[in-house]
């Protein structure tokens, strides 16, 4: 179905306006500083600004263009909410790594085919990564395996 206007990138310029807007009201609740001694209001600030920037230059020329009107897909947006609902419930009971394969594995039901040799790789990198960078390089206390007792 073709639209009049390219909703897809009027309504992503739109969240993107929000987001924005969302990150500016939490920055003023916090001192902003000057150029040379930033508070910590200074950065979300700057981040809403930009992201509301952005927001504009995706979603003014959207008006002024055709496109074709989006239809969500549910089965993605599920999978994808139940991944992060799942990481949080795993992380702190069995830790990092368990955490990030039921993340992975549920992430990638939104996928209709799964490679199953595709899949256990990219579990693999994805710990090794989320270990390497939060426990070792970061030093942030979060056990790699727990098991509970």
């Amino acid at each position: 179905m073709k639209a009049t206007r390219d909703w897809a990138d009027i309504i992503g310029g739109l969240l993107l306006l929000l987001a924005g807007a969302w990150f500016m009201s939490m920055a003023a609740d916090h001192s902003m500083g000057s150029l040379r001694r930033m508070g910590p209001g200074f950065m979300p600030m700057g981040i809403g600004v930009l992201v509301m920037v952005f927001g504009l230059l995706v979603g003014l020329p959207a008006l002024f263009r055709a496109g074709a009107m989006p239809l969500p897909e549910w089965r993605p947006f599920a999978t994808i909410c139940l991944a992060v609902l799942g990481f949080a419930l795993v992380v702190e009971k069995f830790g990092l790594v368990p955490a990030t394969v039921v993340l992975t594995v549920i992430a990638a039901l939104a996928e209709p085919q799964i490679r199953p040799l595709r899949l256990a790789l990219l579990c693999a990198a994805l710990s090794a990564l989320g270990v390497g960078v939060f426990v070792i390089g970061l030093g942030i206390p979060l056990a790699a395996f727990r098991w509970p007792v």
